[in-house]
């Protein structure tokens, strides 16, 4: 069994989260585990994270790449105490493009001990892939999780099952990797982690993060902020923007300072270089580079809806009076007119019909609303603000406030915007109550509405304000 903490009583406790099961590199398949604790059952909760390159599985003259998924968790004397398995389809075109991967999770308790997890991939045609790792449960109360990283978190009210390579801890889901991959276009990284303060502990500390190359030594490392935890415990969470971070491999660690006390704890990712092909992010996210082609008109409808907050409102008031085949041609034109590189760009994909689509598909998962999604991502106050101005270049995201969970985001390149949104409601349906975008509403006496003048003041220090009315 090994340590899951060492001890120094020199300055103070120092404790460092040993390393949960990882696995990386270029295998055709890699796994990872981590772990988080239930103190009032004092077992383990255990993340299995699996990612494929579906190369692997698409061999031979085949249109689909089908695939079965095994998942066996053994105790040390190699007895089998649980097995999963569910089957998996890829149109063998997006299986076999440069890069192309899926990731799957999964999820089980764990009392205190060693244990080994096997993953195998039992394809159609070819040969059967597997990989082990083995993972501790906690012995007893950690004073901290495992670290989470992934490049996407959000705060869901929906307490359904997640979609594949996600991971639910309460209202934060994260879609993650065994070892999270970052590019020159995609370089937010998110994490999470969880704190179970020891008997004593003091309550009120600091939190900084930073970003560890080969050695550890600090390449980057945030300002400490003021975290404040309860006796049952707490989350820290957040992202990171790494725009211009070298390629190479990476650790994100965490320092929590809580009185005379220090934990740590990091977990790997990987920066690309800017030459990489960009990886697929699972098959799902894949589309082909003419959506319309053989659309229904459900569906050419759905591809439409979300473009209200790029058309003209003349655009608008053509689309509904026209036919099918007319429909389809509108969108043609439509994302032609908006293409950058006018049908020149690489195997004549529009990029900006890419991008938008692509940002679609994460807002519906990041921002839906109401209980198990009716209200999809795109047309809630979040997806709007996002599909408009992409993604946030900071963002201060407070889930746990008090009286009513608070976001603010803020935009630094290009002309300056900011926005404020409040979940009042406390079940994931956040409201834009504040902003300097003059195309977007804003309430009077925003900062009331938060709740209490320490959370008025965190967000007017995040906006550079010195007062509620300035724009």
């Amino acid at each position: 069994m090994r340590k899951a903490w060492v001890a120094s009583a020199a300055a103070g406790l120092v404790m460092a989260a040993a390393p949960a099961g990882r696995q990386g590199g270029e295998q055709p398949l890699t796994v990872s585990a981590v772990r988080f604790y239930s103190p009032a059952a004092a077992t383990t909760t255990i993340e299995g994270v699996c990612e494929l390159r579906l190369a692997a599985v698409a061999s031979g003259p085949v249109q689909v790449a089908r695939y079965q998924v095994e998942v066996a968790v053994r105790d040390s004397t190699g007895l089998e105490l649980q097995r999963q398995s569910w089957s998996r389809e890829v149109a063998v075109g997006v299986a076999r493009a440069p890069g192309a991967t899926a990731v799957e999770t999964f999820s089980f308790p764990a009392a205190a001990g060693r244990y080994l997890v096997v993953v195998r991939v039992v394809p159609e045609t070819g040969p059967a892939l597997e990989r082990a790792v083995g993972v501790s449960a906690f012995a007893g109360r950690p004073a901290l999780s495992d670290v989470l990283l992934g490049d996407s978190v959000w705060v869901s009210s929906d307490t359904g099952a997640v979609g594949a390579g996600e991971v639910r801890r309460g209202s934060v889901v994260m879609r993650t990797a065994p070892v999270p991959g970052l590019s020159p276009t995609r370089t937010s990284l998110s994490y999470y982690a969880e704190v179970y303060p020891w008997q004593g502990a003091t309550l009120d500390g600091e939190l900084s993060v930073a970003v560890l190359r080969s050695g550890g030594v600090s390449v980057v490392r945030t300002a400490p902020r003021a975290v404040r935890l309860s006796q049952a415990g707490g989350v820290t969470e957040g992202s990171l923007d790494l725009a211009g971070l070298p390629p190479g491999r990476y650790n994100l660690q965490l320092r929590l300072r809580l009185g005379d006390s220090t934990v740590t704890g990091q977990a790997p990712f990987v920066m690309a270089a800017a030459a990489a092909p960009a990886e697929a992010e699972t098959a799902a996210t894949a589309s082909p580079a003419d959506p319309f082609d053989g659309a229904s008109e459900a569906r050419l409808d759905s591809l439409y809806a979300p473009m209200v907050y790029l058309l003209e409102a003349s655009e608008q008031r053509v689309y509904g009076q026209l036919s099918v085949d007319g429909k389809r041609r509108f969108l043609r034109e439509a994302w032609a007119r908006r293409d950058p590189d006018h049908g020149a760009g690489a195997g004549g994909v529009n990029q900006a019909m890419t991008r938008f689509y692509g940002a679609v598909d994460y807002v519906n998962r990041a921002f839906r609303e109401g209980g198990a999604g009716q209200i999809p991502g795109w047309r809630t106050d979040r997806g709007r603000v996002f599909l408009r101005n992409g993604r946030w270049d900071d963002i201060l995201r407070r889930p746990m406030a008090s009286p009513a969970p608070y976001e603010a985001w803020k935009y630094t390149r290009g002309r300056q915007r900011w926005y404020v949104f409040l979940d009042r409601s406390g079940m994931g349906v956040y409201q834009l109550i504040a902003t300097n975008d003059r195309r977007e509403v804003g309430m009077q006496d925003w900062g009331r509405m938060l709740g209490s003048a320490e959370d008025s003041t965190d967000v007017m220090r995040f906006l550079g304000l010195t007062s509620q009315g300035e724009q």
